[in-house]
């Protein structure tokens, strides 16, 4: 222990004694293990951090498909009933809905507060294994009519609305005039889905649903049984599909089911853009490393002397060995503890960025962070570093003072010999600017890519748009019923006479995310269909006002008017998506779309008018066929536009509800153009990122060809000289250093233009119209490098060919 300490103390001394050394040393190790650490606590908190229920790795989210959507869909009531009696891969199944209505108004001390609702049955805690913080969780029995009037609370929302008090198990919760007894609270961080916060028993759905197999309203979990895996889970469910297919023709034909793990649902879409992520941290990662390693290797060759000295005197190379390992490792640890520290600071801009990123469970944000298993990964990352890319150039160097080298190195006026560690360190250049190549290719890639995603127009006009949610409470207000209207109408009129407001209208779901609402149906005078395979669009109810609002164009016909809301008469507005596909090559208007197609007495309804287009998916999908209906329902969005800022509108909007209705809240109040900025978040952070990576591999070569160029200058520097002297030009020695840099040079881009493309194939998931073989990020990538590469050489082969022979010659 004496000896390894005092072994530290004189590396220390040593590394003082080179202060630019070290610190080049210890930031180049910084900014790598610092980018890394950062990612890497993204990738454990989010794909690889334990989640919060019991064997959680057993418990698959189950979910309906169709042929004619995109992505997964809820199942119905009645295929979630069939398929807990009929599979036999879990050991149970559990089902819970977030829909009509996502959220309730619960009356606390007098107050309204609108509050997120689940409803859940009665095993759907069991399965997730999550016991109750105070009272208890659901039982089968409370799924039973007459037995479903209780209520479970999560932790933050018994600490927002009732301080905490342990006397609320037992107490009566008022949730839009119904009552409700609490029977329990869950733990913290245990609430799923994490927006919960009150769940009530799922017996409280509305009967019409739980008949149907047409309103798919209900997502499923799943617990594994022991022993069996996904793909025996999937066939299991495949085969339970095609059953209900055979049996049930009408309203299941072309639908299968999707199992995933509880994880990748909760992560959503973000999986991949996180491992690209990683990916790239880890080869700047990389690149910062072959620096160390490159200046190691100088410090090695300008130490030679001061070895052979050493073992001249008697030391062995043991000893000298574990000096070199002391400052290695001295030079890592720092490099590693400023890297933490730079990554701490980094955290919390990426759980900003996070928090943003559409289809992120918010549960997963908080695990973001420098946990135990993250800080143990930023050490081994140093530990590495230190004996693949410190250790071993030492080794060499050590290794190389034979006999014969002492003796070189202890001649008068010795500058050291380029030979082997001149190969080594242009090797190093060589693939370092290959890695940073890779890195530059993928950065300019998804860049590009979102520069082509932010300039699509989503069809309607974000700016100056204020969105809010209005749940009109039963049995105070029903579903199309005059008093609905009447509360909706008279909102409109209050918020058009208010000073800023260019326009007011509502529909059924905010803007950019799909509607929830799909239907079947048939165009009048098309062929017959089989009842399966009725065509499906998106539906939405709107106000009269909505499309000039949103600042959709008409484009035949009209719009809706006060008078057709009023009168109940059935017509559509629809879109050019819609007509294009289904009404092509006659007139849209006055055609007629009968709906209720499962029925026995389908509606027929007529168009009487078509307008442009809304990204209502993303604008990163094409317009969907759409149906617009006039009307009001207990739900609806209201937008404003304003002539001004639109947060100015809150307060305006609040106060025009509140004279209607002095106990109604207004919620998830939002300007629109946010609402666009988040549905871009996920493309935005990954572009961001791996163009500051990019970034940052760029300087980190550049800093790698000047230095390896500069010590190889200093150390020719008498070969230099006798080359003038016998008749060499300045013009000789800038193409000899240009030479030997454009050999590295064209070695990297060459094996970093493979690698890059290789690499692109990997992330075409990211991507948004650019192709994985995209010419001008190739351009772009080789370019940059090229040009800061010349800039990195100039200076040491204009050093170079400064040389004066004489002096040169008299120094040796």
């Amino acid at each position: 222990m004496r000896n390894l300490l005092w072994e530290l103390r004189y590396a220390l001394r040593q590394l003082r004694k080179s202060p630019g050394f070290t610190i080049a040393v210890v930031l180049t190790l910084a900014l790598g293990v610092g980018a890394t650490t950062a990612i890497f606590s993204a990738v454990y908190g989010l794909l690889l951090k334990s989640l919060p229920f019991e064997d959680a790795g057993r418990i698959v989210a189950v979910a309906s498909t169709h042929a004619q959507v995109v992505g997964s869909i809820e199942a119905t009531f009645l295929d979630y009933e069939d398929w807990r009696v009929q599979q036999r891969s879990f050991t149970e199944l559990a089902a819970y809905t977030t829909r009509n209505p996502d959220t309730v108004s619960m009356r606390v001390d007098g107050n309204s507060e609108q509050v997120h609702r689940v409803l859940a049955s009665g095993n759907f805690f069991s399965l997730l294994g999550v016991r109750a913080r105070l009272g208890r969780t659901f039982t089968p029995q409370d799924d039973q009519a007459g037995h479903d009037a209780v209520a479970v609370l999560s932790a933050a929302a018994w600490q927002r609305y009732f301080g905490s008090d342990p006397g609320v198990v037992g107490r009566a919760l008022d949730l839009n005039g119904a009552s409700f007894t609490v029977v329990g609270v869950l733990p913290a961080g245990a609430a799923y889905p994490a927006e919960g916060e009150v769940w009530l028993p799922l017996s409280q759905i509305d009967g019409p649903t739980r008949a149907s197999r047409v309103w798919h309203s209900v997502k499923v979990l799943g617990r594994l049984r022991p022993g069996v895996d996904l793909a025996a889970a999937r066939t299991d469910m495949e085969t339970i599909a095609a059953r209900l297919q055979a049996a049930y023709p009408a309203t299941n034909h072309g639908e299968n089911v999707q199992i995933i793990p509880l994880r990748d649902q909760l992560v959503g879409t973000l999986r991949p853009a996180i491992l690209s992520l990683l990916g790239a941290v880890v080869l700047v990662l990389l690149i910062a490393c072959v620096n160390v390693a490159n200046l190691l290797l100088v410090r090695a060759s300008a130490q030679r002397r001061e070895v052979a000295v050493r073992q001249a005197l008697g030391a062995d190379r043991g000893r000298i060995f574990t000096q070199f390992l002391a400052q290695t490792l001295i030079l890592c640890l720092f490099g590693g503890v400023l890297g933490t520290m730079l990554a701490a600071g980094a955290l919390p801009l990426l759980r900003v960025a996070l928090s943003h990123t559409a289809g992120l469970d918010g549960s997963l944000i908080d695990s973001v962070s420098l946990s135990w298993p993250v800080l143990l990964f930023a050490l081994a990352v140093c530990m590495a570093t230190a004996v693949i890319f410190g250790l071993l150039p030492m080794a060499r160097g050590v290794a190389a003072a034979g006999e014969a080298a002492m003796m070189d190195a202890l001649k008068p006026g010795d500058r050291g010999s380029t030979g082997g560690h001149g190969w080594s360190r242009g090797a190093l250049i060589a693939g370092e600017i290959a890695i940073a190549v890779v890195v530059l290719f993928l950065g300019a890639l998804v860049m590009r890519s979102y520069a082509k995603l932010i300039a699509v127009d989503p069809g309607f006009r974000t700016d100056h748009l204020l969105s809010a949610e209005i749940w009109l409470p039963q049995p105070k207000y029903s579903d199309s019923s005059a008093n609905t209207t009447q509360f909706f109408e008279g909102l409109i009129d209050r918020m058009t006479a208010a000073p800023g407001v260019e326009g007011i209208g509502t529909t059924t779901q905010t803007p950019l995310k799909p509607s929830q609402v799909m239907t079947r149906f048939l165009v009048e005078g098309a062929p017959a269909l089989a009842p399966g395979t009725y065509p499906l669009a998106q539906m939405r109810f709107v106000s009269p006002g909505f499309f000039q609002t949103m600042g959709l164009r008409l484009v035949d016909g009209r719009v809706f008017t006060r008078q057709d809301v009023d009168q109940g008469t059935g017509e559509f507005v629809v879109n050019e998506a819609f007509a294009k596909r289904y009404l092509a090559g006659r007139g849209a208007v006055g055609r007629k779309v009968l709906i209720g197609v499962m029925t026995p007495q389908p509606v027929h309804w007529p168009v009487i008018g078509v307008v442009t287009d809304a990204r209502d998916l993303g604008v990163d999908s094409e317009a969907q066929p759409e149906l617009y209906m006039p009307g009001y329902g207990l739900h609806a969005v209201v937008l404003v536009r304003s002539a001004q800022d639109s947060q100015s509108m809150i307060a305006t909007l609040r106060d025009a509800v509140h004279q209607l209705d002095a106990g109604q809240p207004i919620y998830n109040v939002q300007a629109v153009d946010a609402v666009l900025s988040d549905s871009l978040a996920r493309q935005r952070m990954t572009a961001v990122l791996l163009g500051i990576f990019a970034l940052v591999a760029l300087m980190l070569a550049a800093i790698g060809i000047y230095g390896v160029l500069s010590y190889s200058v200093a150390q020719r520097t008498r070969e230099i000289g006798v080359r003038m002297a016998v008749g060499a030009t300045r013009g000789d020695v800038l193409r000899l250093v240009l030479g030997q840099a454009g050999v590295m040079a064209a070695a990297g881009l060459a094996i970093g233009l493979g690698g890059a493309l290789g690499s692109a194939r990997l992330m075409p998931g990211l991507l948004f119209q650019t192709s994985t073989l995209d010419a001008a990020s190739v351009s772009i990538a080789l370019g940059a490098l090229t040009v800061v590469a010349a800039l990195a050489v100039s200076l040491p082969a204009w050093r170079a060919a400064s040389v004066n022979p004489t002096e040169a010659l008299r120094a040796e």
